[in-house]
């Protein structure tokens, strides 16, 4: 699994850094996948979403009332409560997964939307899709951490070290 994090800068401010992923081969984040995927659809949401990723970059940091947990039990047990999903109101029809450090960082996947007959993100193909590959690179992530290969700075707010994962190095 070859990727490289990218820093949003547009988002990432002093109350926490917001990052997604950039698949090797793919032109685009997976935010700005996600954005492109659904701008004509749900402008309104897109623009809602952009405006509360300002607000936490910039703001408030990346605080657990903002965000669901969507993990399941082992991936929790291993890994803990970092994958999650933008917290919305219910009426919203979009979800934005993501994988939450604390209050200092997230970094965005993709998603999709989530009709109203849909109760749990595993009931849709895409939603789950979706999660399933953030759960992906949260394990990749989460392996270079240990490994030392990525890093927080020290005062433990940006991550550091290789952001471009390659298998082949």
């Amino acid at each position: 699994m070859n990727y490289e994090i990218v820093e949003l800068k547009t988002f990432s401010g002093n109350a926490a850094k917001v990052y997604s992923i950039l698949p090797e081969g793919e032109p685009a984040t997976l935010f700005e996948q996600f954005v492109v995927e659904h701008k004509q659809t749900f402008p309104v949401e897109i623009k809602e979403i952009a405006a509360r990723l300002r607000v936490i970059g910039h703001t408030t940091g990346a605080r657990e009332i903002f965000f669901k947990n969507e993990g399941n039990r082992d991936f929790v047990n291993r890994y803990g409560n970092c994958i999650c999903a933008l917290y919305d109101d219910e009426a919203k029809n979009l979800r934005l997964y993501c994988i939450r450090f604390s209050n200092v960082a997230i970094i965005l996947g993709g998603g999709g939307h989530k009709p109203k007959t849909v109760i749990k993100w595993q009931d849709n193909e895409k939603l789950a899709e979706e999660v399933e590959r953030i759960k992906s690179y949260a394990i990749e992530i989460f392996e270079q951490l240990k490994s030392g290969e990525l890093k927080w700075s020290k005062d433990g707010t940006s991550l550091e070290g290789n952001l471009k994962k390659h298998e082949d190095e």
